[in-house]
């Protein structure tokens, strides 16, 4: 589960209604933006019947300027972008659905199901292509430097999503987004990053949103309102959309820590030294204070081990929510989460897990293993034991 659902590429999404939701307060109005500049050297291309190459060419130099007024940077080199129409944009998403995604997403299958988090017949990998088709609006490609968006003209909600993407590809060029690195990793550090790059997205396009005028903002609204209409996004696991939807949600509130503590000047030096955990980017003080998770021992399995990694106070917080714990009593339990570690193995017809979590400190670490065992006191194959500094949580499913 080192990547617990990776999301090919950079992506807009739909603005899903999450279960995530609970997650998050945000206050405070957007401050109006400066109008647009146009910059130069965008090159575009559209599908046929779509809007002339100087058109969206214009376009796209009026949006990349916006991008790097918002961003204090320049392009580098010019910037393909491509409107596509439902069927070519839903097909280009998925070709990069490879082989070895499968594999993870079915390992990351098998550890859900032991958690709860899948009924017995959902199909993970499936269900992530059905949530991409349904709600992906637009990606960037930091391998390939493809940008398209799905549309046949630049509406503006279009245009946002450019505004989106093109803040993805100045990143790209300054400071490298395609890090496989941590695709591989079996930590949080691809969670974390992921959080940053698409706060600072979505944090530059609902600046480019607070330009609108009202009949942009009315076109806009009934826009995405149409897009959300067409999918039923309640056929799909919470858990699915919660970590999909996650670095969107929790990313703007990290990169407002870091513009308050830097400015822009911040969150360019945080490319080049991200956050690590979704502590730190539930937390953003602790990612600024440079406070690391606790170094924690992986537990014993009783099989062979297919698995292994961190699980992660996000998670934490979303599996105590989402079976059953209060919520102040399952915040109260996560806030305290100071590292852990987990192992996961088949044992004949089934996947077990086991997380050794610590806490901050041994109070925090009690209040984690009573949410846990109030977590498993409703589920078979679930059992929690506190000793030795740590709470150990084993569950077959």
């Amino acid at each position: 589960m080192a990547a617990l659902v990776a999301v090919p590429a950079a992506v807009a999404l739909v603005a899903l209604a999450m279960g995530v939701a609970w997650l998050l307060t945000r206050d405070g109005d957007e401050a109006a933006s400066p109008a647009p500049t146009e910059a130069p050297g965008a090159t575009t291309s559209t599908t046929a019947g779509g809007p002339t190459d100087d058109d969206l060419e214009a376009t796209v130099a009026e949006l990349s300027g916006f991008v790097e007024q918002e961003r204090g940077l320049e392009f580098r080199e010019p910037v393909d972008v491509e409107l596509a129409g439902d069927d070519e944009f839903e097909q280009r998403l998925l070709d990069d659905f490879e082989a070895e995604d499968e594999a993870d997403l079915r390992e990351t299958e098998d550890v859900f199901r032991a958690l709860g988090f899948l009924d017995g017949d959902d199909d993970l990998v499936s269900q992530l292509e059905g949530v991409l088709s349904a709600g992906v609006v637009g990606f960037y490609d930091p391998e390939t430097n493809e940008l398209v968006v799905r549309g046949e003209s630049p509406t503006p909600y279009a245009r946002s999503t450019i505004v989106h993407e093109l803040t993805h590809a100045l990143d790209d060029q300054h400071f490298e987004l395609a890090r496989p690195e941590l695709d591989d990793a079996d930590d949080e550090t691809g969670f974390a990053f992921s959080a940053l790059v698409e706060g600072n997205a979505v944090t530059v396009e609902e600046a480019y949103q607070a330009t609108f005028t009202d009949d942009e903002r009315r076109a806009y609204d009934e826009e995405e309102a149409a897009i959300g209409d067409s999918a039923d996004f309640s056929q799909f696991p919470e858990i699915l959309l919660a970590l999909i939807g996650a670095p969107y949600e929790l990313g703007p509130p990290l990169i407002d820590a870091i513009v308050d503590h830097g400015g822009e000047t911040a969150v360019d030096q945080a490319f080049g030294d991200p956050p690590v955990s979704s502590e730190q980017v539930l937390d953003p003080d602790l990612y600024l204070s440079g406070e690391q998770p606790l170094d924690v021992a992986e537990p014993p399995a009783d099989g062979e081990v297919f698995d292994q990694g961190t699980f992660g106070q996000f998670l934490l917080l979303v599996l105590l929510t989402d079976g059953g714990v209060d919520q102040q009593t399952a915040a109260r339990a996560a806030v305290g989460w100071g590292g852990d570690q987990y192992v996961a193995w088949q044992e004949q017809d089934r996947t077990c897990l086991r997380v050794r979590f610590e806490g901050d400190t041994a109070a925090d670490t009690t209040e984690i293993a009573d949410a846990l065992d109030e977590w498993a006191s409703t589920r078979s194959g679930a059992d929690v034991v506190a000793d030795d500094g740590f709470a150990t949580l084993t569950s077959c499913g």
